[in-house]
């Protein structure tokens, strides 16, 4: 006979279905509700839950801590030192899903597994590119960036100079123009002034013979005895021959810019206007065939086909052409072959000492 102690613990059992009576909806059968014990008790299959739940209902949170460190002990205690037996690996391997089970969940979560193929897709993609910023030292030859305090910015290519040159190269040639066209003015004004002269009856003695000091134009020197004048006054700085590695073909003479030049002897204009290397020049062909040659210059005054006298000035030195500093390159041609001015003047009595 049971006490009343243990008539707290009995659960009433409905009687169980016959076999060939069927269960009611939503109920259970008599081993799916409870543990047949001695003595007629019935245990209920969930009581170690519903003990664990109204302890823990009363437990502080360090003690709920507590049993949870522990559960979490016995847990792994029990898988370290557990072996499976065979019988639970068969039943495991058994369980395997098959290849249409697999392929039916692929196709249940076709877009889930989309996502994160297209997500690994792109993580793969930027782990190569190297656009994240490390603190790693960079290989040899690899590309480091470096945090910057402002956003990226695409480099600018170096602009060319070319357009520059071309600017300065275009300006130079309308200097030149320049250059020519006011030697022609000054050309038909001096040519206007000589007519006039000669029309008045005035003598010109220079246009067919050399000029006394009163008939040379202004700004002119006076030619020595022999009819010849120094090219132009300043300091001698190179000789004719061999400089550089090239052939000098006359010598220079160093002054300041807008020095006078004057042509060396009588002769006729026939070059007069822009060449290569020299920017501006001027030939004069003498009475006995001679051609004096003058470079670098500034600019100049006459014209091609003008008769000038010696000690006229033809032009101011300037800095222009292939050239290192202001100066006059100065040249005689003589049977189409260049000779030492120096000692050319030299035999005409003439020198820069």
């Amino acid at each position: 006979m049971p006490d009343e102690s243990d008539t707290a613990f009995d659960t009433p059992v409905p009687d169980a279905p016959k076999d060939d009576e069927a269960p009611p909806p939503g109920s259970r059968t008599l081993l799916q509700r409870a543990v047949l014990i001695g003595g007629g008790r019935l245990i209920a299959p969930d009581w170690r839950e519903r003990a664990t739940q109204e302890r823990e209902i009363h437990l502080t949170p360090g003690q709920r801590l507590a049993v949870a460190r522990q559960w979490t002990h016995r847990q792994l205690t029990a898988l370290r030192y557990r072996v499976p037996t065979r019988a639970e690996l068969a039943e495991l391997f058994d369980r395997r899903p098959s290849v249409q089970d697999i392929a039916d969940s692929a196709r249940r979560h076709r877009f889930l597994l989309g996502g994160l193929g297209l997500t690994l897709l792109l993580a793969a993609g930027d782990a190569g590119t190297g656009l994240l910023v490390t603190a790693h030292p960079p290989a040899p030859g690899i590309a480091h960036r470096v945090a910057v305090a402002h956003p990226l910015r695409l480099s600018i290519p170096v602009p060319s100079v070319r357009r520059y040159l071309d600017a300065i190269d275009n300006g130079e040639r309308l200097r030149e123009q320049a250059v020519v066209a006011a030697a022609a003015r000054a050309t038909l004004a001096r040519a206007k002034a000589e007519a006039a002269a000669a029309a008045a009856g005035q003598e010109q003695p220079w246009i067919n013979s050399a000029p006394g000091p009163e008939a040379l134009p202004p700004g002119a020197v006076p030619p020595g005895p022999g009819g010849f004048v120094l090219p132009a006054p300043g300091t001698f700085t190179s000789g004719f021959g061999s400089r550089w590695g090239t052939f000098h073909r006359g010598i220079d003479i160093a002054g300041p810019i807008g020095s006078p030049i004057y042509a060396v002897a009588d002769g006729t204009v026939i070059d007069a206007g822009p060449a290569q290397g020299f920017g501006l020049w001027v030939r004069i062909r003498h009475n006995d065939g001679t051609i004096s040659v003058y470079g670098h210059m500034y600019d100049f005054f006459v014209s091609v086909g003008e008769r000038v006298p010696a000690g006229m000035q033809i032009a101011r030195m300037g800095n222009r052409g292939d050239s290192t500093g202001p100066h006059l390159h100065f040249e005689i041609v003589m049977d189409g072959r260049h000779v030492d001015p120096q000692r050319w003047l030299a035999l005409h009595g003439l020198s820069y000492g």
